[in-house]
């Protein structure tokens, strides 16, 4: 059987392939911003990829650490400090434990998502941002969590409807934050490319898991 050390190097690899593939579509979608979102995430990515061979010797909170560290570096702005902040932040969180269990990982993700919404300066729901799918998510996991009968598959498919649904929910908003807020109104109609990275996140970790149970 695969340890969480094993399944989370695969995930990582699977995020990288997914938000490399999405160069364009993150480049169109930023185009009321820097549009420069797909070329800095690729950049970080490869970056991650070319660091494979380190990450599968790591144990898991050193894993997304390293992550974290090396997409804060590579991609730069705003995306790379807001990504970079939740991976660190959630390594941190998950420290030493070799097999965390489903109450560390929304514990570790909650800790992540209070850092990254104060380093956006307040970010809020419908600020149309990454947290418009992220909140959501771990929001879900908390929820289902707390029947006391999910599953940590069942956790990870809520949490990627419920990113889904809040990134689908960003394409009618106003932007709050990022250059993006400086066109007021023109930017309705667009989706948010750092929710939609969140969406390509948790689907990763969900046909990674599914992979292997």
């Amino acid at each position: 059987m695969s340890t969480q050390k094993d399944v989370l190097a695969s995930v990582i690899d699977l995020i990288s392939k997914k938000l490399i593939d999405a160069e364009k579509t993150l480049t169109e979608l930023d185009s009321m911003g820097d549009a420069d979102c797909g070329s800095g995430i690729r950049r970080g990515f490869e970056a991650v990829l070319n660091a494979s061979e380190e990450i599968k010797g790591l144990e898991v909170g050193d894993i997304l650490k390293k992550v974290g560290f090396t997409l804060a570096y590579t991609i730069g702005g705003t995306s790379g400090a807001m990504l970079g902040t939740g991976f660190i932040e959630t390594g941190k969180s998950i420290g030493d434990n070799r097999e965390p269990q489903p109450a560390d990982w929304i514990k570790a993700l909650n800790c992540a998502l209070g850092v990254i919404k104060r380093r956006g300066g307040n970010t809020r729901i419908e600020d149309k941002t990454l947290v418009d799918a992220l909140e959501p998510a771990i929001a879900v996991m908390q929820v289902l969590y707390e029947t006391g009968q999910a599953t940590m598959l069942q956790l990870l498919e809520g949490a990627y409807a419920a990113a889904k649904e809040g990134s689908d929910r960003t394409i009618d908003m106003v932007a709050r934050k990022g250059r993006a807020s400086y066109v007021g109104e023109r930017s309705r109609g667009n989706r948010d490319p750092g929710s939609l990275i969140i969406v390509l996140i948790f689907e990763a970790a969900l046909e990674i898991y599914r992979r292997s149970i």
